[in-house]
């Protein structure tokens, strides 16, 4: 019987809100049994976006920090508040 070598599941983890890959990455590797990530293909981006604000980890892990998104809060006439994602 020939032995055939089976693809690990490919798994995408994106980071939290101004954080990174590479704190996901320590996270998931000090805090996941072995058995399951050696069973795994895992995979960790950067959001595209510097972030732009204090991150919570700060103090606990270094920058760099991203976000997936950027948002301006704009004020109109009539006392509203406009969300606009960038």
């Amino acid at each position: 019987m020939q032995n055939k070598m089976q693809k690990k599941p490919w798994i995408l983890w994106p980071h939290g809100f101004r954080t990174s890959a590479e704190i996901l990455k320590h996270v998931i590797g000090k805090t996941w049994p072995e058995a399951v990530l050696e069973k795994l293909d895992p995979h960790f981006l950067d959001a595209p976006f510097p972030a732009q604000g204090r991150s919570d980890v700060e103090g606990i892990f270094g920058p760099p920090y991203f976000e997936w998104f950027q948002f301006n809060v704009v004020g109109l006439n009539d006392n509203k508040t406009e969300l606009i994602l960038l």
